[in-house]
């Protein structure tokens, strides 16, 4: 095929699947540093000297100490904005060498983990200083920067001819794989979940106190939502694996350090981020009051595209598209949006049941409206197997429009806050009232 691209493997097409054998993938020939714990200092070296972003660790200590003579805060947030992009590259080179030892069928899990992490630590500081209106406007918000704009990037970089590539039109098409199509339809499944709180509001009757029955909505989806998620991991790691990895693009990779290491790098990463996390969350707070910026445009906008870890998930994910492994690419977007849909927000209502912070999942009509919306056109782009540079434009516009729309929607208000609700009490009317 001469004017497009073949993203997806032989043993893909004619809609059959066939089992890979992931442990004879070609391994990338890389340089071992060393498994001897005893020459951590060499591990330690290499990671310093391997990371590009490592410079801006520079920004890690004046992250914590200014916070507390009241700078700026448009200073502050930069400053911690700037930490956290080497820390999230860290523990990703951790997540990389972990995911090295479990095979290439968990590369793709872990990497949409590490990409979500700091969105999950954000939201969850936004929790804690209960705004729940910006957790809520959060949690979609990162879905739709995935789906929309990144993924609109994403096709434009894999579609536009390169020089030295295999691509020789700007009409190249993008066949995107079966596990593409299944995280396409899982978010869609979201969708519902998502949706039926907001329309459960609509429907109850005017003057009927539905406080405490969202909240026990809003838990039994959230626990179902978490079910569902374990089953598409059995479905990704166990039953479907050849569905989930094409073989002429993903590449096993050599163990490079000692086990300990990999989990020492991931927890100070962890650590370090949770800390400027919290900061960050204060200031863009502070900022939003300054400017004077909705709850809404702030979750919906603001924070998705503060959150670095995505980001460098995000330009990891551009730069295989444009080396013509868009399938890696585009699974590894729907793959990190499913995550977010199906474990962020749910830990999010259950970390809110724990605590005492009543989130609900009662989405204002624009955001489930537009939410639906998005998951409509990504399933239609994605069902045919096809997309071009035109449809990676009109994803990034529509993006723009719903960033436009949330810079002039007002704050949203919060319903009252009840604590204590009782999962098993309904709105009915007494017994024998029917009979009536």
């Amino acid at each position: 095929m001469l004017d497009g691209i073949k993203i997806e493997p032989k043993e893909f097409q004619n809609n059959e699947i066939q089992d890979i054998d992931i442990n004879n993938i070609r391994p990338n020939k890389q340089k071992i540093i060393t498994r001897n714990p005893v020459k951590w200092y060499r591990n330690t070296r290499a990671v310093l000297q391997t990371v590009k972003s490592n410079f801006l660790l520079i920004f890690f200590p004046p992250a914590l100490i200014l916070q507390a003579y009241n700078f700026n805060e448009l200073i502050l947030f930069f400053v911690n904005f700037l930490a956290i992009i080497p820390l999230s590259k860290i523990m990703t080179v951790g997540i990389d060498d972990l995911s090295a030892r479990l095979g290439p069928a968990y590369h793709a899990v872990l990497h949409a983990f590490a990409g979500n992490f700091v969105e999950l630590v954000v939201t969850c500081y936004a929790l804690m200083d209960k705004h729940y209106a910006i957790v809520r406007s959060s949690v979609l918000g990162a879905i739709l920067c995935n789906i929309l704009l990144v993924l609109g990037i994403v096709f434009l970089a894999g579609s536009f001819p390169r020089k030295g590539s295999k691509r020789q039109s700007m009409n190249a098409e993008l066949q995107t794989s079966f596990f593409v199509s299944t995280s396409a339809s899982t978010l869609a499944l979201a969708v519902l979940a998502l949706f039926t709180p907001a329309a459960f509001k609509f429907a109850a009757p005017e003057g009927t106190g539905i406080e405490c029955d969202l909240q026990s909505i809003s838990h039994a989806i959230a626990i179902m939502l978490l079910l569902v998620y374990a089953a598409l991991l059995v479905f990704q790691l166990k039953t479907h694996v050849s569905a989930t990895i094409d073989a002429t693009e993903v590449h096993h990779q050599e163990v490079q350090y000692f086990l300990v290491f990999d989990l020492l790098l991931i927890g100070l990463s962890i650590a370090g981020i949770s800390v400027c996390a919290r900061y960050l969350v204060t200031n863009i707070e502070d900022l939003a009051d300054s400017f004077q910026l909705g709850n809404g445009f702030v979750g919906m906008v603001i924070l998705p595209l503060c959150v670095v870890s995505n980001f460098m998930e995000h330009y990891d994910a551009i730069k295989e598209a444009s080396e013509d492994k868009v399938d890696s690419a585009v699974g590894l977007i729907l793959n990190t949006s499913v995550q977010i849909a199906l474990l962020v927000t749910p830990v999010l209502v259950i970390v809110g049941w724990v605590t005492s912070r009543p989130l609900t999942l009662d989405f204002n009509n624009l955001e489930i409206g537009v939410l639906a919306c998005a998951v409509l056109i990504v399933n239609y782009l994605v069902a045919d197997g096809k997309a071009n540079w035109l449809e990676g434009f009109m994803l990034i516009i529509s993006y723009l429009i719903i960033a436009v729309a949330f810079f002039y929607f007002p704050n949203v208000k919060e319903l009252p806050e009840v604590l204590n609700c009782n999962p098993w009490s309904r709105n009915l009317p007494p017994v024998g009232e029917f009979s009536h």
